[in-house]
C-alpha cells in the first residue's frame, strides 16, 4: 500500500513539473530555464520570426477588411518589417556549432552557396 501510495506521489509530482516548466522557465529561474540551452536561441528567433510574420498577415487582412486607416497601416507595417530584419539577421548571424564528437549522429547546417544537392544537371 506505501509502494502505491509513493507511486502516485511521484507520477503526479513528474506531471506537474512537466505542465508548469513553461511557466518556470519564462520566470527567469536560473533552476529549471532551460534543459536544451544549446539550441534555445534560435528556437526563440524561429518562433520570433514566425509570430512576426502572422502579425503582418492579420496587419493586411485587418487592412483589407477596412478596420485601420492607411496612415495605420503603413506605420504598423513599416514597425513589423523593421523588427522582422532585426530577427532575421540575428538568425543569419549564428554560426553553426563544431561537430561534437565523431562517430555519433550530427546536426550539419547547410551553408549558403550556389550549389543545390542532388543531381547535378548538364548544360
Amino acid at each position: 500500500m506505501v509502494w502505491l501510495a509513493l507511486t502516485c506521489i511521484l507520477i503526479s509530482l513528474a506531471a506537474a513539473f512537466y505542465v508548469f516548466r513553461p511557466l518556470l522557465s519564462t520566470a527567469g529561474s536560473p533552476f529549471l530555464a532551460d534543459i536544451d540551452s544549446r539550441s534555445t536561441g534560435l528556437k526563440r528567433l524561429l518562433r520570433r520570426k514566425e509570430t512576426i510574420y502572422e502579425n503582418i498577415k492579420d496587419l493586411d487582412f485587418e487592412y483589407k477588411m477596412g478596420k485601420l486607416s492607411d496612415e495605420d497601416y503603413q506605420r504598423l507595417h513599416q514597425d513589423y518589417l523593421a523588427e522582422a530584419y532585426g530577427v532575421v539577421s540575428q538568425i543569419e548571424a549564428i554560426q553553426p556549432e563544431p561537430l561534437d564528437r565523431t562517430g555519433s549522429p550530427q546536426v550539419v547546417a547547410v551553408l549558403k552557396s550556389g550549389k543545390r544537392p542532388g543531381k547535378s544537371r548538364k548544360p
